[in-house]
């Protein structure tokens, strides 16, 4: 399911009707609806739109989405550092181990930042 659902309920608190949100973002009200329904998924466009529009944190629009991009990234990123140690062959690694460690802190920094919140 799309985890998207909640932009109907963004818009309507704000008192924004569907076809007016619909021609403010150039999208036909039939399609908006399906995204607000969380029967499809809505095209990078639109969130930030909601946000625009709206003023909602694009943390709140992305809900679960945000947490898990983060978590997974953060994943990534350690296991390409692992396997960048173990390789350790080459004369960039060491520098690409030092920016891999950069994102790394970042990633955590913005974890912790949204679990704070």
């Amino acid at each position: 399911m799309n985890t998207f659902y909640h932009l109907k309920t963004y818009r309507e608190r704000s008192g924004i009707a569907l076809g007016d949100m619909a021609e403010i973002i150039s999208i036909d009200i039939a399609s908006l609806s399906k995204i607000e329904k969380g029967k499809r998924k809505p095209p990078l466009s639109i969130v930030l739109s909601y946000h625009f529009i709206l003023g909602i944190p694009i943390e709140k629009l992305c809900k679960n989405k945000y947490t898990e991009l983060l978590k997974n990234n953060t994943l990534q990123a350690v296991a390409l550092k692992d396997r960048l140690l173990d390789a350790m062959t080459g004369p960039h690694i060491s520098d690409r181990i030092k920016n891999i460690d950069i994102i790394i802190d970042q990633l955590v920094n913005v974890e912790t930042q949204y679990a704070n919140k």
